[in-house]
């Protein structure tokens, strides 16, 4: 019987480097030892000295949470950790677990799942972009499509020439198809509240010319212009010809001369006179067209950034890592999924790159930590123990064979 505890040693470790070797290409795998001890059945009147020990038993089967090496992959959702940690998830039933398998993917609600449909899980943010720890976590939402937003406001800034004669007095009615009503113009586009570019063209006339630059102002007047129809008051604009500053003003396209757009657009155009030509230095305005996710960044430290075909870019959340006092604590589920038990101790969330957390690489994915070598070893290993201990119980039973078969 002792014989026999050690055949089922050799049998269990077997089965545990067996496990290993077969686990040898999966993703995050982490190899396992059979941890033995012997036993020994002894009484308090007994001579210790005379004790023998009735064989071995299995105490325990431990993960070594030992890094495995970082592969690169084509998928920036693809996340190794480097170093410690691990990435909380939540099952489809409410259960949360982890693991260091970061294979993940959008499913059609945009929520970042693995392959087995669990969510991965982060915490909200705070205004300031830090995580929000006091907040229990929830699913990584990113929006596949990045709503249109109607122009609201807008700032030119021009560069008037101070030189060239102003128009002649009556000053004419703006005639967009006339150029000699106008002296310069500029044409762009606002967005309506779908996302729908509509031309707005500002077309200025220099009203006022200072003779031979001298002092005094250089006076124009700028007037909008929405698919060639009238969608603002006249403004005017001064240009001072000893310091080229200029003194500009605000344009308000009223809602009703828009179309299908319910907001108004302040246009607040700034000139500078300059000796060279005219030159629209910038244009900013605050609306888009809808656009779609075209690249997710994820950086070392957790932040998702997303950015869309219209060139806007969003924070979407960051990821956090969740340690444990005690990581051989923890209850293996399959999967390389992890649940807490009362040895491993609850977990512990910390921004990755922080002490005591590794960080997160995008586009990798971290292999299994088996040395193939090593296993082999152990399997021979374990081999050679099995035949020992069937040896064993081999020479018993020719002992008592021989006991039975003495003759007085």
């Amino acid at each position: 019987y002792t014989s026999l505890t050690g055949l089922n040693a050799a049998s269990t470790e077997l089965s545990v480097t067996s496990n290993n070797i077969a686990n040898a290409g999966t993703t995050s795998f982490k190899r396992s030892d059979a941890v033995f001890g012997d036993i020994f059945a002894t009484s308090t009147t007994q001579k210790s000295s005379n004790a023998v020990g009735s064989g071995v038993s299995l105490l325990a089967v431990n993960q070594q949470f030992t890094q495995g090496n970082i592969e690169s992959s084509a998928n920036t959702l693809d996340l190794a950790i480097a170093g410690d940690g691990f990435f909380p998830i939540k099952t489809p039933d409410g259960q949360e677990l982890f693991t260091r398998n970061g294979a993940f993917m959008l499913d059609e609600n945009g929520l970042m799942v693995n392959d087995e449909g669990n969510a991965l899980q982060v915490h909200p943010l705070n205004a300031d972009g830090t995580s929000n720890f006091n907040v229990a976590t929830q699913g990584l939402t990113i929006a596949r499509e990045f709503p249109a937003a109607a122009s609201t406001t807008g700032t030119i800034t021009l560069n008037f020439p101070l030189d060239g004669a102003a128009l002649a007095a009556p000053v004419p009615a703006v005639d967009p198809n006339d150029p000699t009503t106008y002296n310069e113009a500029q044409t762009f586009s606002l967005y309506d509240d779908e996302g729908n570019g509509y031309a707005t063209t500002v077309y200025y006339q220099k009203t006022t010319d200072t003779a031979g630059n001298g002092a005094g102002n250089d006076v124009w007047q700028a007037t909008a212009y929405v698919n060639g129809v009238v969608a603002g008051t006249a403004v005017i604009l001064t240009i001072d010809n000893a310091t080229g500053a200029g003194t500009g003003a605000d344009i308000t396209l009223d809602a009703v001369n828009l179309p299908t757009s319910s907001q108004n657009v302040a246009l607040t155009i700034s000139p500078t006179g300059v000796a060279g030509g005219f030159r629209a230095v910038s244009l900013t305005e605050n609306g888009f067209p809808p656009g779609g996710l075209v690249n997710i960044d994820i950086a070392e430290n957790g932040s998702v950034r997303t950015t869309y075909s219209n060139g806007e870019q969003q924070d979407v959340g960051r990821i956090n890592l969740a340690n444990f006092s005690s990581t051989p604590g923890l209850k293996q589920t399959g999967g390389t999924k992890y649940a807490t038990t009362a040895n491993s101790g609850g977990a512990t969330y910390g921004a990755a790159g922080s002490a005591g957390f590794g960080t997160i690489r995008s586009g990798a994915l971290e292999r299994s930590n088996v040395d193939l070598t090593a296993e082999l070893v152990d399997l021979i290993s374990a081999q050679r123990n099995f035949q020992a201990n069937a040896k064993a119980i081999e020479t018993s039973s020719t002992l008592t064979s021989t006991i039975i078969n003495m003759r007085g």
